[in-house]
């Protein structure tokens, strides 16, 4: 959530109403004030690169399975208590007090996971961006981290290698509450699409030329398995398809219908990959070999990331058409070419309402 300060190395946070795992009857309101080296106040997150203390943060996963869930490491000789310390993410409104008695052994891992409110563990969200930051009891900055968007995605984590003492790197294979595993070296020609490549031979990483709105076909790798062809891919049949995203301005999304019939759309839906809804109210339809815009706070209420999707479902809840996008990729748009029929590719200029390059 914005720059983060390089210097901030003072943390103050009073067990108190806003921060779970603290015991109501704590005395004192909640603060939450870090102070750059000038001595100035800030909201912003620290930033750390290097442990300051034998208690590190060791792995997180903003999108793990079945949630989110953060790893500490005890680096030291010595058995730590470290009950009362806070655990905080970028924004300052969220803090979590680990509950009396919590302890590591030396050597050992502790594992926190998202839970829900009033449960033992943290009630807050980490983003695909955003950071984790660990304070102790007396609220001094021990140790953190934070990463971009597409440092830690699903089925991936953000860990150090090696444990306790290495810098964080994107983990292919999570190891919660064990030993960091280090990445497999990566070779084209494998055969396996590892994490940093696109492809690999025959390998999509499970994505197929349906999987970019073709009707169907065999996907190809070329450019030392860092592009996808879709030049094997063959068009779909016409019919009522998202045409056209964009993840940027104002979330625009554009339906069109190949049909040569209109389409009543009362009751259909859009889902992003959140699970946010709109469904389209009773009087909106599109006519035959027609294009409709939907956009953001006009038709629709939520915002569509850098890395998201979209499905569109008719009236009966039946699936008609899906997209997902990595970073950068709806940006301007991304659009089916031939429109109704075509695949999705990253388009220069977005053409909301008119045919795609």
């Amino acid at each position: 959530m914005g720059n983060r300060a390089k210097q901030l190395v003072v943390g103050v946070i009073v067990c108190g109403a806003g921060l779970s795992g603290c015991d109501d009857a704590a005395d004192g309101p909640v603060t939450d004030t870090v102070a750059d080296a000038a001595g100035d106040a800030t909201d912003t997150a620290p930033e750390v690169s290097t442990p300051v203390l034998a208690i590190v943060v060791n792995e997180v996963a903003p999108a793990g399975a079945p949630d989110d869930w953060i790893e500490l490491f005890n680096a030291g000789e010595t058995r730590a208590e470290i009950g009362g310390w806070v655990l905080r993410d970028d924004d300052p409104r969220h803090g979590y007090v680990l509950p009396a008695g919590t302890a590591i052994a030396a050597g050992g891992y502790l594992v926190i996971g998202r839970t829900a409110a009033g449960g033992d563990g943290f009630d807050f969200g980490l983003g695909s961006a955003d950071g984790v930051f660990l304070f102790d009891a007396a609220g001094r900055l021990v140790d953190g981290t934070s990463w971009n968007d597409g440092a830690a995605p699903a089925s991936a984590s953000w860990g150090r290698i090696p444990d306790g003492s290495g810098s964080f790197v994107t983990l292919e294979t999570p190891s919660r509450g064990a030993r960091n595993v280090d990445n497999r070296a990566v070779e084209c020609g494998d055969q396996v699409a590892a994490l940093s490549e696109r492809c690999d031979g025959s390998d999509f990483h499970g994505a197929t030329c349906a999987s970019f709105g073709w009707g169907g076909g065999t996907l190809a790798c070329i450019s030392e398995c860092k592009l996808v062809s879709q030049a094997g891919c063959s068009e779909r049949a016409p019919g009522l398809v998202l045409n056209e995203v964009e993840s940027d301005g104002t979330d625009r999304v554009e339906l069109y219908n190949g049909t040569d019939a209109g389409v009543d759309l009362a009751g259909f839906s859009l889902v992003d990959a959140g699970g946010n809804t709109f469904i389209v109210p009773n009087g909106r339809s599109i006519a035959a070999k027609s294009y409709l815009v939907l956009e953001r706070d006009v038709d629709h209420l939520f915002g569509l990331g850098s890395v998201d999707g979209l499905t569109l479902f008719d009236a009966q809840g039946g699936r008609v058409d899906g997209i997902a996008w990595q970073d950068g990729e709806a940006v301007p748009s991304l659009c089916r070419a031939p429109d109704g029929t075509g695949g999705f590719h990253h388009c220069a200029s977005e053409t909301f309402g008119a045919a795609n390059p």
